[in-house]
């Protein structure tokens, strides 16, 4: 991007760039105009605005055509501004408005037209291109038609005109184009009706929702005569959540209504005060009294309580419910919405399955198939029709529909009630009167049954998770529709402070924002507030008026929209989140409805979070256990001929075990058993590895030809050799490096598991125990001592350790020795040459050979060669031996060895194996003619033979034959080499992974 001054968008709105600015002027006016002025270099400009009072054009001197480079779409810090978009396919240049507050369907884009001077874009064109421009303008939203654009205060609506885009002889025009650059722009008015239409069409929507709720809420039959007192509470709660986020909220769109997720918890805790105060003999109204004050206290904590998550900014900690108990419970909100739509639309009551058969009625099927069609009806509607108009349409329609019939039957209303199609008429009474359901007769709180609420309590903390969890839902599917990130905190904060607000007018009932309804006034353009206070006004004026609209409404349509919502909340939860979660959750989710269906909230919540967490334990016991056989090479040691072939048998002996995670009562049982099951594998297949084993050595000796069998497999040793591996140990190495942690249970498992491996005549090894309180624990278990198992500080020290064992036993049948005597350069040579039996050719190039090296000696801790150094000549190692530490950082090429800091040496990663005689070292940077990526240090006195490169290159000149023996034995050193540290990597690889 360009400099503000340069191009790009500046504070002031004007979008410049070398050749051509636009500047956005507003002028607030009695009419708001909308100027946009495209101003060339020279400061000629064209002028374009409309107004309401009269559209005006200036047309001042074109600039002077010529390329241009313009970097585009730079943002100003303001809530609207304009973005130029090059389209290269047309060669022209749109300068697009964007709103933050507005939906991307409805921002109007305003096209730059360009003559096209023939200089193509530049190659991978983005941000800017090089053409000239002619000023030519054009507001479209689509290749066919020219849309028509009204601006006023922050909201852009588009208005489709039938006009084509224009043709090529009307852009080169000019005048005839002018009239169409910036069509008039709406008045305030315009953009009011807007905002009030759609308040209007939320209130439609949201009334027979509220009325319904209200039949939820309260649906316990002492409840009936007060049902349409009871809906304007609501109606009052729903104004109030409203009136709330409208101020509060960040989001000027935002629809916040009483809530479903809560009003099951809410409907639970009537229903109970209704049953007890039956039990002890009170009338309904001392019952209704208990429960109003009841949700409106509970309301009002729940609301204090999300207001204090969102401060906190723990918004997350609502996330640690289980999903599948959160879907169980949303299932069974489901369900019940479905179950108390049907009884209200079939006065029948419907709660559990076996109340089902209540249904098999004449009437009631009537009734049922009267809601089937209207919740069929609206169904189709949301997923079919597009208009916004058509949903409130439909539902005004069902109850004319209804009373049409119903005049045209002859059926008066009061008829219609005493069969139940609607409720019964109520006498006319001011707001103020519905205040006296409470029933709190003075300070004593006489009329209401304290110990009803009391019982109560319990259900607080889950209803709190579902109104703070539902929140989260709503917020998250809003913000994958808003154009600005939100806050998730603050909004819960802002959900917490309109519950609160509710419980404090006495409507007691917990909401949230409604999902649907807000995307819905987002993607109709609502930019203010203004629609919020209309759906707020109107539903206070609901409750306000002395009659109740419940009367006038036919039941069945209540009870449709809620049979509805069930199948809707339902169906996402029960049937559709199979694709959402695992297959185990999904079962548990659905354990969670049923036993929630089987019992009750409370105790169905928390057997599914126990079943959750028995779950997670039981997931979690399932412990990464990496078991692998361990080869001879795989430890840092680079071992003669005869080791390796005695180590290549016995490492079938010999299992690495690598755990992870956390280990606790539930994964250490699974460990155990596991490596129990490797332990075993090691004792059962003692025949069947020294057949594998003697197989492949002679498939290898007949691959080189000429090459006799293993020594091991001689006639003379195979009798030593099965006795040997039969009475060598076996191992089982538990590798902790990537252990959390293990606590006193999985202690004393580990302890039992090496009593069951010491009755198999398995020795059990501990590496990477870092932990100090891990360590704690397995000593205090007599799991790590001198009586039981060893443990080193890594798994290099571990697997070196069982070598040795493996090698001792070896030694005392005759099949190696353990002692490392000096061997001459003939030896090397022919440990380096396989397949070849011609000693004397090898002793004669040893002898040629040996001319042009020199013997090099270095005693205990003196390094043979360093790292950085300069890699003029390679090693070979007669006596003692040599750990070599590699490097591959990339390294400064010098002249010179360098002197790493120790501190840099500790932070450079490393790699460490130890070389003996016959060992070929510092070849590798010695062909490559680096500086070195290795330092070989002696771990006792060694000598070696050097072999500097001016020799090298002599030798090849003068004695190829010698090369060619020297060639194969760097070849075949340099081969082991690799094949020994891609070993060794990718057990640690193993391990660590």
């Amino acid at each position: 991007m360009g400099d503000k001054g340069d191009s790009g968008l500046n504070s002031r709105g004007t979008f410049r760039s070398p050749f051509l600015s636009v500047r956005i002027q507003e002028e607030r006016s009695d009419e708001e105009d909308t100027v946009i002025d495209i101003r060339g270099a020279n400061g000629a400009s064209h002028i374009a605005s409309s107004s309401g009072a009269g559209q005006r054009n200036r047309e001042r001197p074109s600039p002077a055509r010529g390329s241009v480079t313009a970097n585009w779409a730079q943002r100003q810090p303001s809530q609207n501004f304009w973005e130029a978009v090059p389209l290269m396919s047309s060669g022209s240049m749109m300068l697009r408005q964007r709103s933050t507050m507005m939906p991307p369907a409805r921002r109007p884009n305003l096209y730059l037209d360009e003559e096209d001077d023939g200089t193509p874009p530049p190659a991978g064109f983005q941000g800017s291109m090089t053409r000239a421009m002619s000023r030519k303008l054009s507001v479209s939203r689509g290749p066919e038609l020219t849309r028509r654009m009204t601006y006023t205060a922050g909201l852009s609506k588009i208005k489709e005109s039938a006009t084509p885009r224009p043709s090529e002889s009307e852009r080169e025009g000019g005048a005839e184009l002018r009239e169409r650059l910036l069509p008039k722009k709406a008045s305030k008015r315009g953009s009011y009706l807007n905002e009030i239409l759609f308040g209007l069409i939320n209130v439609i929507v949201s009334v027979p929702t509220m009325v319904s709720y209200a039949a939820v809420v309260f649906k316990d039959p002492s409840y009936a005569p007060y049902l349409g007192q009871l809906a304007k509470l609501v109606f009052l709660a729903s104004s109030m959540h409203q009136l709330t986020v409208s101020v509060c909220s960040s989001l000027p769109f935002v629809i916040g209504q009483v809530q479903d997720v809560g009003l099951i918890f809410l409907s639970a805790m009537t229903t109970a005060i209704a049953h007890t105060c039956r039990e002890q003999g009170l009338d309904a109204l001392e019952a209704l009294g208990s429960s109003l004050l009841t949700i409106a206290l509970s309301t009002f904590v729940v609301g204090l309580l999300v207001v204090l998550t969102g401060y906190f900014r723990l918004a997350t900690l609502v996330q640690y419910v289980p999903l599948p108990v959160v879907g169980g419970y949303l299932g069974y909100v489901g369900y019940f919405c479905f179950a108390a739509g049907v009884s209200l639309a079939c006065h029948v009551q419907i709660d559990y399955f076996a109340t089902w058969t209540r249904l098999f009625t004449a009437d009631a099927l009537l009734k049922f198939a009267a809601a089937a069609v209207s919740a069929a009806a609206m169904w189709c509607t949301l997923n079919f029709a597009k208009h916004r108009l058509a949903l409130p349409a439909v539902m005004l329609s069902i109850p004319a529909i209804f009373h049409l019939v119903r005049l045209a039957m002859g059926i008066s209303l009061q008829e219609a009630a005493d069969a139940f199609w609607c409720a019964q008429s109520e006498p006319s009474r001011n707001f103020w009167e519905i205040y006296s359901l409470y029933n709190i007769k003075g300070a004593n709180l006489d009329g209401i049954y304290l110990p009803a609420m009391l019982q109560q309590l319990p259900k607080l903390l889950p209803l709190f998770f579902a109104v703070a969890f539902g929140s989260s839902l709503d917020i998250s599917a809003i913000q994958t529709e808003s154009p600005e990130p939100l806050d998730y905190n603050k909004q819960l904060s802002t959900i917490g402070l309109s519950n609160m607000a509710t419980s404090l007018v006495g409507a007691g009932l917990t909401g949230s924002y409604i999902f649907s309804q807000t995307v819905f006034s987002l993607r109709g353009g609502v930019t203010t507030c203004l629609q919020g206070f209309v759906i707020a006004g109107l539903e206070i004026l609901l409750f306000l008026i002395p009659i109740s609209i419940v009367p006038y409404l036919p039941s069945f349509f209540f009870g449709s929209l809620l049979m509805l919502f069930g199948i809707e909340i339902s169906l996402s939860w029960l049937v559709l989140s199979y694709k959402k979660v695992t297959r185990m959750e999904f079962i548990l989710l659905w354990a969670s409805f049923l036993i929630i269906m089987a019992t009750d909230l409370q105790r169905g919540i928390l057997i599914g979070i126990v079943l959750a967490v028995l779950y997670f334990a039981w997931s979690y016991a399932q412990v990464t256990v990496k078991a692998f056989t361990v080869v001879p090479s795989r430890s840092g040691v680079l071992r003669p001929q005869a080791e390796r072939e005695v180590l290549n048998l016995f490492g079938a002996r010999m299992a690495a075990v690598s755990l992870s995670g956390y280990i606790f009562f539930g994964s250490s049982l699974s460990i155990s058993d596991q490596v129990v099951k490797v332990a075993q594998a090691l004792v059962d297949d003692e025949s069947a590895v020294l057949e594998a084993e003697e197989s492949r050595c002679s498939a290898e000796a007949k691959l080189l030809k000429g090459t006799a069998p293993s020594m091991l497999w001689a006639t003379d040793k195979r009798a030593d050799t099965c006795r040997a591996f039969r009475a060598a140990p076996r191992f089982v190495l538990l590798d902790f490096r990537n252990v959390d942690g293990l606590d006193a249970t999985s202690a004393q498992t580990f302890g039992t598991l090496w009593s069951i491996l010491i009755r198999l005549g398995v020795e059990m090894v501990i590496t990477e125990l870092d932990s100090p309180q891990m360590q704690q624990l397995l000593v205090a278990h007599d799991v790590i001592g001198e009586a039981s198992c060893v443990a080193f500080e890594t798994a290099e020290e571990g697997i070196q350790y069982c070598e040795e064992q493996f090698l001792t036993v070896a030694e005392k049948h005759g099949l190696c020795s353990t002692d490392m005597p000096a061997m001459s350069l003939a030896d090397i040579l022919e440990l380096h040459s396989p397949g070849c039996n011609d000693k004397d050719a090898l002793e004669g190039a040893a002898s040629q050979l040996r001319e042009y090296l020199e013997e090099v000696g270095v005693s205990e801790e003196e390094a043979l060669f360093e790292m950085g150094a300069d890699a003029d000549e390679l090693f070979i190692l007669t006596e003692g031996s040599v750990e070599v530490e590699a490097n591959f950082v990339e390294l400064p090429a010098c002249q010179e060895a360098i002197d790493l800091p120790e501190h840099v040496k500790a932070a450079l990663p490393s790699l460490s194996f130890v070389f003996g005689p016959g060992s070929i070292l510092g070849a590798m940077d010695f062909y490559l003619a680096r500086v070195r990526r290795t330092r070989a240090l002696a771990l006792q006195p060694c000598v070696a033979l050097q072999l500097m490169r001016s020799d090298f290159d002599q030798i090849a000149d003068t004695s190829p034959q010698v090369m060619a023996v020297l060639s194969r034995a760097l070849l075949h050193a340099s081969a082991m080499d690799t094949s020994h540290m891609c070993e060794h990597l990718a057990r640690n690889s193993a391990q660590a992974s």
